[in-house]
């Protein structure tokens, strides 16, 4: 589909997201900035790279600014010090960005997270729904507030709120050995719900909201297919050609992962409303196909 060449900052290049969404935009001619702390070498030799400094040098005006970076909030326990780099590295870094630009950007896509609605087992969330209270609500309502700060500005603000993304990196990079050694059970008794999303629907969400300015304010970016994390263990598992019999019980889990483990125990049942009235079409809308369509890239 060709569009108009925009200018493109991103932040997290590097990470999970950004990688597949860099390739997919370097395709087009946009002309794409990426923030960085210090330059990476990872990036191609096309990407300007821009740090602190440098990006409040920078006299462009930004078309987009997406904004993808942020410690990953599943890979170490929530220790007080931990807490304190998940917020650094979503909410600081967010606010710094906006206080260095010298024109605001016309549009912010930004990212947040279910973990928004804090920890409820028998509750529909829709994008309006009250959340509950806890860390994971705290730390994806003050990221989306830094996101919103820019909307004072002429800048269309669109945030979406992402389940577990699904693709060949991320969270399943770090399930698929448990998996392949036949221990991917459900987790807790598996009857907690699993809100999950295939990339290929992340990165379709991100472009259309770049260039359809009817795209704003949040939205909740999960697949419309509501399943319990046990079906999501078995259809893992046979995208694996494995088993999925041994149950993960939750105490090893609270011993290792502390208050985040309530994050793979007690998920929330959320659903993509928002995004169905905006005519949004899911490329993967049922959990084997888009495992399934993963596992044939490995």
């Amino acid at each position: 589909m060709e569009h108009d060449e925009m200018k493109i900052l991103l932040s997290g290049a590097t990470g999970f997201i950004g990688q597949s969404l860099l390739a997919e935009l370097l395709k087009d001619n946009h002309q794409i900035y990426a923030f960085v702390r210090k330059v990476d070498k990872r990036l191609e030799a096309s990407v300007k790279q821009l740090t602190l400094a440098s990006l409040a040098e920078l006299d462009e005006k930004i078309d987009v600014f997406i904004n993808l970076a942020g410690e990953n909030i599943a890979s170490q326990p929530w220790t007080k010090k931990r807490k304190e780099i998940l917020f650094d590295s979503r909410i600081t870094l967010t606010n710094k960005v906006k206080a260095a630009m010298k024109h605001p950007p016309k549009t912010v896509i930004s990212m947040s997270a279910v973990g928004y609605y804090g920890v409820a087992r028998n509750e529909v969330f829709y994008e309006n729904t009250p959340p509950k209270p806890g860390f994971s609500h705290d730390l994806c309502a003050a990221w989306e507030n830094s996101a919103k700060a820019f909307s004072n500005d002429d800048t269309r603000v669109v945030i979406f709120r992402l389940g577990v993304v699904l693709g060949n990196g991320g969270a399943l990079k770090k399930m698929r050995l448990p998996f392949l050694c036949g221990l991917g059970g459900p987790i807790a008794g598996g009857k907690q719900w699993f809100s999950w999303v295939h990339i290929a629907d992340v990165m379709k969400a991100i472009t259309n909201a770049m260039f359809d300015e009817s795209y704003t304010g949040i939205y909740n970016l999960v697949a419309p297919q509501l399943i319990e994390q046990q079906h999501f263990a078995k259809s893992y598992a046979a995208s694996l050609k494995r088993p999925a019999i041994l149950p993960t019980p939750r105490w090893p889990l609270d011993l290792v992962f502390g208050e985040m483990a309530s994050l793979l125990t007690e998920g929330a049942k959320v659903v993509p409303q928002k995004l169905e009235k905006q005519g949004f079409e899911f490329q993967f809308d049922n959990i084997e196909g888009a495992l399934t369509d993963i596992a044939k890239q490995h």
